[in-house]
């Protein structure tokens, strides 16, 4: 008796146990019989399958779970299964989970009584593979699709032997990944390519970080930037990235040849060019600069160009005041001061330099010794003077004959009677005072003088003209009328010259009006660049084939004209770097326009 009691004990341990093992598994397990009928799940099924034991209990499996490729299978043969295999199953919310199944039999008196189905949820450990597939497929073809190249190797047996190695620039170079893993150097590049790279790829692996080297291979040069990778302080591996620079070499070529270029050019003209910095001192001068004046390069290094004479300051300081506001100055003539202390005239054009953003970081000049172009100039202005003289000569010689013969024939007269001949006293008289005036303008033509030049109002000038030949006009029954537009600027003029003109033009406007007429002074502003005096009559006016001849000396259209005073006037005009036309039409008057520069700063001295 007590040892059936012990044998229904040990049964009862055993059943427990059994229970046990089943119930706290962690793995789900769920017992059918052989066609397929759930008869039990363990807490752990539940809780995969999101239903109870009850809810389940009886269905046949393969109502239940699908296939992993979708298709259904008999429930005979699923049973019979001894592979891993994966099943489907969709839980109550919809969601569908994988299960990695294995079947174990039961065996009850050496019989297969049904089967358990033990199952583990491996949706997730899927799920993690598929994204770690798909993030290597993608790291993968960002490799392969990368303009560049990404290597890897290591040390092998005393060879580097490559791991790695993709890019768009693998295959420009008329490889393929295949070509390169598991090849060393000397397996892939040309001896001498291969020789070159080795010491690079050996300061990679001796531990020193970004190492550095260029390589050209079929037309291509790319840069390469290798990193060694650390484990346990032990180099295990390099990394390397290429990019192809052949583009950017091509530019630096280029650039390389432009530069020298241009500097050939600098040092061989003949022209002075200079650069300076934002505070006028200078950075860099060419060979013709050292040569003009005298100064090297190293003497003139980080200072002011010293050529300025101490009488042109304002100059140098307008200079620098217009640059630095971004305007150029262009062909400016002046004079500039060398080492030794000559003096030389030179013309001068000077630019703001502005980097891509248009700020300005420094300033370029350009000096061109003008020494003898002005020395020319001045002999043919001298040249000019003597043919002028020359023609006054002729003139003077033809002028003076007549009166002179007149003055003779008179006094011939008067020798037999004094008395009853005493009107040819006054014709004597008036020949001799014609020959004064012509005199007089000779001189004046004749004789070379220095111009001062300065700053002066236009208005004042005309009022005192007109101030001047008032009384004369009204004598004549002429009326002057002065017509000034308000805001007239100040110019840059020889006042006294000035005045020499106006009143020359109005006095030939006078003498051509015979009597009740009217002249206007008009003046006004004309465009961005001038001042407009007009000069207006209403007298005879010239014929047109005379205006021509205008201004030559002693061509005159009047009785007892030289021809002299308009062709001052012409001069006088063209020192003032200004214009002078003259329109007329017989019957109706004459107007001449004077166009005076407003900006005439070279002028002021």
């Amino acid at each position: 008796m007590s040892m059936q009691s012990d044998m229904e004990r040990k049964l009862a341990e055993s059943e427990q146990r059994y229970k046990s093992l089943i119930k706290h598994n962690p793995a789900g397990i769920l017992t059918c019989d052989l066609d397929g009928r759930i008869q039990s799940l363990n807490p752990a099924m539940e809780r995969i399958l999101g239903y109870t034991e009850a809810e389940l209990m009886h269905q046949f499996i393969d109502h239940l779970f699908q296939l992993e490729d979708g298709q259904d299978e008999p429930q005979d043969k699923l049973i019979a299964r001894s592979d891993n295999y994966i099943l489907i199953f969709t839980q109550s919310n919809g969601e569908r989970i994988e299960l990695g199944v294995k079947n174990v039999p039961i065996i009850v008196n050496e019989q297969m009584d049904g089967v358990y189905l033990i199952a583990k949820d491996i949706t997730q450990f899927n799920r993690d593979r598929e994204s770690l597939r798909i993030a290597q497929q993608d790291l993968h073809d960002t490799v392969r699709r990368q303009q560049g190249m990404t290597l890897k190797f290591r040390e092998i047996c005393g060879e580097y032997v490559h791991t790695l190695c993709d890019g768009e620039l693998l295959y420009r170079l008329g490889y393929q990944p295949t070509h390169i893993l598991g090849k060393s150097l000397h397996d892939i590049w040309p001896p001498d390519l291969a020789d070159s790279i080795q010491s690079y790829y050996d300061r990679a692996w001796n531990g020193e970080e970004n190492v550095m080297y260029e390589a050209t291979y079929r037309g291509i040069t790319y840069l390469t930037s290798l990193r060694p990778i650390f484990e346990h302080e032990r180099v295990v591996e390099v990394i390397g990235s290429c990019v192809d620079i052949t583009e950017r070499k091509r530019m630096e070529t280029e650039l390389r040849e432009t530069k020298e270029l241009l500097e050939s050019v600098i040092n061989n003209t003949s022209d002075g060019i200079s650069v300076l910095d934002l505070n006028g001192n200078v950075i860099s001068v060419n060979a013709a600069h050292e040569h003009m004046f005298g100064w090297s390069q190293e003497e003139l290094r980080d200072r002011p160009l010293p050529i300025y004479p101490p009488e042109l300051e304002n100059e140098r300081k307008d200079i620098y005041e217009k640059l630095s506001k971004g305007m150029k100055i262009s062909g400016l003539e002046s004079v500039r001061l060398r080492k030794d202390g000559e003096q030389i005239h030179v013309s001068v054009t000077k630019t703001p330099i502005m980097n891509e953003q248009g700020e300005i970081f420094g300033f370029a000049g350009i000096t061109r010794d003008i020494t003898e172009r002005k020395q020319t100039e001045e002999l043919l202005r001298k040249s000019d003077k003597l043919s002028v003289a020359g023609q006054l000569a002729a003139g003077l010689a033809h002028e003076i004959r007549n009166p002179l013969t007149s003055l003779r024939g008179f006094l011939q007269l008067l020798q037999h009677d004094l008395k009853e001949k005493q009107h040819y006293f006054d014709i004597m008289l008036s020949e001799l005072d014609r020959i004064n005036f012509i005199v007089s303008e000779f001189l004046v033509i004749a004789k070379p003088e220095a111009i001062t030049y300065k700053k002066g109002d236009l208005a004042a000038i005309l009022n005192s003209v007109i101030a001047l030949l008032d009384t004369q006009a009204m004598l004549v029954s002429i009326q002057l009328l002065l017509e000034i537009e308000s805001d007239i600027p100040e110019i840059i003029c020889s006042e006294m010259h000035l005045k020499q003109l106006f009143i020359n033009l109005i006095k030939n406007a006078m003498e051509a009006i015979p009597k009740d007429g009217q002249i206007k002074i008009i003046v006004s502003v004309d465009g961005p660049d001038y001042i407009r005096v007009r000069t207006q009559d209403n007298g005879c006016g010239i014929p047109e084939e005379r205006l021509k001849q205008l201004g030559e000396p002693f061509y005159t259209t009047k009785e007892k004209g030289t021809g002299l005073g308009l062709m001052m006037c012409f001069k006088i005009v063209e020192a003032h770097k200004g214009k002078m036309t003259v329109q007329s039409q017989v019957g109706y008057g004459t107007t001449i326009d004077v166009l005076l520069p407003m900006n005439t700063h070279e002028l002021e001295g």
